[in-house]
């Protein structure tokens, strides 16, 4: 069953044909046609990680972090803009992130206290299109039902395409979640911010990988690219 079948089994018999008349307009069962080289683009700051644990692997810290020389390296090589220089991964989320999606997509493991890559992450690092279709058909998963949810429906709004502003992203993203039972323990809807919450570090996983444009995307405008509408298609053809 697809992502998106599976949601519709959960969804107010009110609420299914508005949201069949979304997934018309987000094109979710079109073809994925996206060069090469996008899908290069979106997933360099994996290979980048995956190439830099290497064959060997890197001995972790006794905290369980990456060595500072490796941080270093990593605020140099990967264009994120983050405000301060960092040498300490607890100081680095966008690499923490990084390091820990990887992990529950498996890609990399731990191992008495080096950081290896899996059998899978050795196959996907130097062939970036299925590099690609893998970080696009696991974006979804998370221990967490409610995030692993929230991440699809926010993944058929950017394959929408359809609007930039935040806070219609976040509003639309709450009411979805109602749709198909989820509110907070007294019974009332979520708000906005905390529908958003539920997916911040999907969110911000996402735009380090384009999937919104970082040159003219802010907080409030979310910008989403061509490859960034394509890797939420693919993500959502996925089967649960």
């Amino acid at each position: 069953m697809k992502v998106v079948q599976e949601l519709e089994t959960r969804m107010h018999p009110d609420s299914v044909a508005g949201f069949r008349l979304v997934l018309a307009e987000a094109r979710v069962t079109d073809s994925i046609l996206l060069p090469v080289r996008a899908m290069e683009r979106m997933v360099a700051p994996v290979q980048w990680m995956l190439r830099r644990v290497g064959e060997h692997g890197i001995r972790l810290t006794q905290a369980g972090y990456l060595p500072p020389a490796v941080v270093v390296e990593a605020s140099t090589q990967l264009d994120w803009g983050w405000p301060v220089t960092a040498s300490r991964e607890s100081h680095f989320l966008p690499l923490l992130e990084l390091r820990a999606h990887l992990r529950s997509v498996g890609l990399l493991r731990v191992s008495k206290g080096m950081l290896l890559q899996t059998s899978r992450g050795r196959a996907l690092v130097e062939a970036p299109r299925d590099l690609w279709w893998h970080l696009a058909r696991t974006a979804h998963q998370s221990r967490d039902p409610a995030e692993s949810d929230a991440t699809r429906l926010l993944l058929l709004l950017i394959a929408r395409r359809g609007f930039d502003e935040a806070e219609l992203f976040k509003q639309l993203l709450a009411l979805s979640l109602e749709t198909i039972g989820w509110v907070r323990a007294d019974g009332a809807p979520l708000s906005s911010d905390a529908a958003f919450n539920l997916v911040l570090p999907k969110w911000r996983l996402l735009r380090r990988l384009g999937v919104f444009d970082a040159g003219t995307s802010s907080y409030t405008r979310w910008i989403v690219t061509h490859g960034g509408a394509a890797f939420a298609r693919a993500a959502l053809q996925s089967e649960v």
